[in-house]
């Protein structure tokens, strides 16, 4: 009925709403459907419930769709209209904007920022060019932070170029510029750019090399193309005091997004050592990971993160949850960022200990990690490549350790570490000065 009155048809839409009308039945609401064939009686008592009518009559309601108020609804919109002569529901202004008049359109190109590019500092400075006199509006909205935006606004210089300044805050921000000519035609870009701030006082930043994502040295990436090369080599390690909490980041090679989450192709491992503190562990997350924590960095609590689930606990014999950690991961910035409050953690001093194991996530494993068959299978880890020809080559994949990369500390190699044909494998960590 609102089509036609959109077309100038009033009559058929009155005829619509007479049909309706006469639609009416029982309670005296306007079903949702009606019984379109020649009357149906209902099934005697004690029928096949899969071949049995509740009994139809033409034009009546088709059953249990009799009782539904939207219908109802729609008819006294469409009364409504009638007696106004127009869909009484249409926003004026969309109307005003979309019908009466048609938008115009403008010229806008926006050379810097480039999108998903990383900025040092705040304010940014968006430059570009449209034409002469346009106002151009920047609204800057950061997505890591409940959507926090700042705006900005210039107009257009003689040769069409502009240049405006809008604050930003840390983490990931969307930048709208539209640009408004003086009739009100329109254009619009959009950038995706990431200011890599993190508050608070860097305590520990430890470098890795690019390339050792590979364990003891054999290890091969699954073969589907949902793992980048990359995603499981570290680069960097960084710990802040950032005052109520500390905060951890992990940077690496590559963090496509993966499986639907910014990082759900990894599984961190901070084991944490606090001298002097009670109960520690040397055991991993898992016994299933195969490998344990030297015992001059047994840990008293353990923060592990992944796209998707978290774990946060202490070293008693039944593990308590501390709390929440928040995690965060940003494509552009590489790095993986989790917090936790101090008042769960303590406050980081020289002397602490931290080791970091980095692996891959499955959500169908018991342990969460990905595992190990003797080569690369579509959604396992190889321990070797095809015709390798390492000692550990021949081991059971199912008791290699699940550590792609780890954090060492000096004098100590990774291949070295990680080999289990060399003995247990135990994992050293690196120290806050």
């Amino acid at each position: 009925g609102e089509q036609d009155l959109a077309t100038h048809d009033n009559e058929g839409a009155a005829a619509l709403l007479l049909g309706m009308s006469r639609f009416a039945s029982g309670v005296g609401l306007i079903p949702e459907q009606d019984w379109e064939l020649a009357d149906l009686p209902p099934s005697p008592f004690g029928s096949d419930p899969t071949i049995a009518s509740i009994g139809f009559r033409n034009g009546g309601p088709a059953g249990s769709a009799a009782p539904l108020t939207w219908s109802a609804a729609s008819f006294v919109r469409l009364a409504g209209d009638l007696d106004e002569g127009r869909n009484v529901v249409l926003p004026k202004a969309t109307y005003q904007r979309y019908v009466k008049h048609t938008q115009g359109e403008t010229t806008l190109a926006v050379t810097s920022p480039a999108d998903n590019s990383s900025i040092s500092g705040s304010p940014v400075t968006v430059t570009g060019t449209t034409a002469p006199g346009n106002t151009v509006y920047v609204a800057a909205t950061n997505t890591d932070a409940n959507s926090a935006t700042t705006l900005a606004t210039t107009i257009a210089g003689a040769s069409g170029a502009f240049s405006v300044d809008v604050a930003i805050t840390g983490g990931t921000s969307v930048l709208n510029v539209v640009a408004v000519s003086p009739s009100g035609a329109t254009a619009h870009a959009q950038r995706t750019i990431v200011f890599d701030f993190v508050p608070g006082q860097l305590i520990l930043d430890v470098s890795d090399p690019d390339g050792d994502d590979n364990g003891p040295g054999t290890y091969q990436y699954p073969t589907s193309d949902n793992f980048h090369a990359g995603a499981f080599d570290i680069q960097r390690f960084q710990a802040y005091d950032a005052g109520s909490d500390v905060i951890f980041r992990l940077k690496t090679r590559d963090l496509t997004p993966t499986f639907g989450s910014p990082l759900g192709a990894q599984l961190v491992d901070v084991y944490v050592h606090v001298p002097g503190a009670a109960p520690t562990s040397t055991a991993a997350s898992f016994a299933g990971r195969n490998y344990t924590i030297a015992p001059a960095f047994a840990w008293s609590r353990l923060i592990e993160v992944q796209g998707f689930g978290q774990r946060y606990i202490d070293a008693n014999s039944i593990p308590n949850t501390l709390g929440v950690v928040n995690i965060s991961a940003n494509a552009v910035s590489r790095f993986i960022t989790f917090r936790v409050s101090k008042a769960s953690l303590g406050t980081p001093a020289p002397g602490w200990g931290l080791t970091v194991v980095l692996t891959g996530q499955d959500g169908f494993s018991s342990d969460q990690a990905r595992g190990f068959q003797p080569t690369p299978q579509e959604f396992q880890f190889g321990v070797c490549a095809p015709g390798g020809t390492a000692p550990i080559c021949s081991v059971d994949p199912n008791t290699v350790p699940k550590a792609l990369d780890v954090i060492t500390p000096p004098g100590v190699t990774q291949p070295i570490e990680l080999d289990p044909t060399l003995g247990p494998v135990v994992l050293q960590g690196v120290t806050i000065p």
